[in-house]
C-alpha cells in the first residue's frame, strides 16, 4: 500500500538565476549524525500534525539506515533508504528493489525517470505492484522554518495496484523540493487517493537539520 512520506515533508518560491552543477548534487554525501526536523500538517483541515527527527544511524556502501522518532512521543522506528533516498524498508512494508520515490542524479529541469516496484506488507501480509512516474519541472527558491533554499521541484505520480486484486488499487500524487545544499526534502505536499477519491493531503516542511562536518 502506498505510505504517506509526511516525515520526508508557507514559503515564498521564485525561479532561480542560474542552474545547479551536477557535481553539487554528488559531493554532498550522508553521515552519520547528519539529521533533519520536519513539520507535517493536514491541508485538508488546516491542522499541525506530528513533528518528525529523522537520524542518521548507519551508512554503507549500499544502504543509509536511519531513526525516525515523533517529537513529544516515545520510541522510533528504522526506515532503510538507498542512496537516492528511496525508501527498501521500513517497519510497516518491504519494497523490491526500492518505493521510487527518492532522486535520480543529476537532477535537471525536464528530465524524467519511471520506477517499478513490488512490495510486501510486513505486518498485514498482502503483495502490491507499484508504479512511479517522477519528473523535475523546476528550480525554485524555497523559504522554510529552517532558511531559504535553492531546491529542485520533483512531481511524482504512484500507483499501487493488489497484486490478489487488481480492482483494489490506490495512487498518490506529490510536489517535492529537493535541497541539494541539505541533501533532503526541505518541502513536499502528498496527496493520496483511494479508489480515485481523495483519502488524504499532507504537507511537510524543514524547521531543522544538521550535518556533520
Amino acid at each position: 500500500m502506498i505510505r504517506l512520506a509526511v516525515a520526508l515533508l508557507a514559503g515564498v518560491a521564485a525561479m532561480w538565476p542560474r542552474p545547479l552543477a551536477a557535481q553539487a548534487q554528488t559531493e554532498n554525501t550522508v553521515q552519520v549524525g547528519d539529521h533533519w526536523t520536519i513539520d507535517t500538517k493536514d491541508e485538508l483541515t488546516g491542522s499541525p500534525a506530528d513533528t518528525f527527527v529523522r537520524l542518521v544511524t548507519e551508512v554503507s556502501p549500499n544502504e543509509i539506515v536511519v531513526r525516525s522518532s515523533v517529537r513529544g512521543k516515545g520510541g522510533f522506528s528504522l526506515i532503510v533508504f538507498d542512496h537516492s533516498w528511496n525508501r527498501i524498508e521500513d517497519p510497516q512494508t518491504k519494497w523490491k528493489p526500492n518505493d521510487g520515490q527518492g532522486i535520480q542524479v543529476p537532477l535537471v529541469v525536464g528530465k524524467e525517470w519511471r520506477t517499478e516496484l513490488e512490495s510486501r506488507n510486513i505486518q498485514a501480509g498482502g503483495a502490491w505492484k507499484g508504479t512511479v512516474a517522477s519528473k523535475v519541472t523546476g528550480q525554485e527558491k524555497i523559504m522554510t522554518a529552517a532558511g531559504m533554499f535553492d531546491a529542485f521541484r520533483i512531481e511524482e505520480r504512484v500507483r499501487d495496484v493488489n497484486s490478489a486484486d487488481p480492482s483494489r488499487y490506490q495512487e498518490l500524487e506529490s510536489v517535492n523540493w529537493y535541497a541539494p545544499q541539505v541533501n533532503f526534502w526541505v518541502r513536499r505536499i502528498i496527496t493520496t487517493f483511494s479508489q480515485k477519491r481523495v483519502r488524504s493531503k499532507m504537507s511537510a516542511e524543514l524547521v531543522d537539520f544538521g550535518r556533520k562536518l
